[in-house]
């Protein structure tokens, strides 16, 4: 009896380790297109403490849906610019270069002022400064590509 159940434990087991493996790998290593250029430029923005960051990326499949970019702790949404053979994509975000103060009364009028907290949210990826990970919809699947290099114009 033991023996049976320890034939039963080793196969799947092994079935286990075969099935996971196999399709990790399809996920990671094929993608249907190729990233021809991606840029981001910083630049002041409305307000004196704020600075605009501007993502830049171009692709070479026409097919391809970019929907959001994972960069420097921010989630940002892409829009398509242009509709030509390459097509491009932009994300743009506002990040605060100092805290801000809020004002605390009792009254609440005082309180007028106060710009509502920003909430940072974890990423589900570790990226360096200059990674970034790409979300897109391709045959009707969503898929992640992590782009190693993001250069600053």
């Amino acid at each position: 009896m033991k023996k049976f159940i320890g034939i039963g434990f080793i196969t799947l087991t092994i079935i286990t380790f075969f099935g996971c493996g196999a399709s990790k790998v399809k996920a990671q290593h094929e993608h249907p297109f190729k990233v021809l250029e991606a840029t981001y430029t910083n630049s002041a923005g409305k307000q004196a403490d704020s600075i605009v960051t501007k993502l830049k990326i171009s692709i070479n499949n026409k097919e391809i849906k970019l929907d959001c970019v994972y960069f420097r702790n921010h989630k940002v949404s892409l829009t398509k610019v242009g509709s030509d053979e390459n097509p491009v994509f932009i994300g743009i975000f506002e990040t605060s270069t100092m805290p801000h103060d809020y004002i605390l009364d009792s009254d609440p009028k005082q309180e007028f002022g106060n710009k509502p907290p920003v909430i940072v949210t974890k990423l589900p990826f570790e990226l360096n400064d200059n990674e970034a990970v790409v979300c897109y919809s391709y045959k009707d699947k969503i898929n992640y590509f992590k782009i190693l290099e993001v250069k600053e114009e």
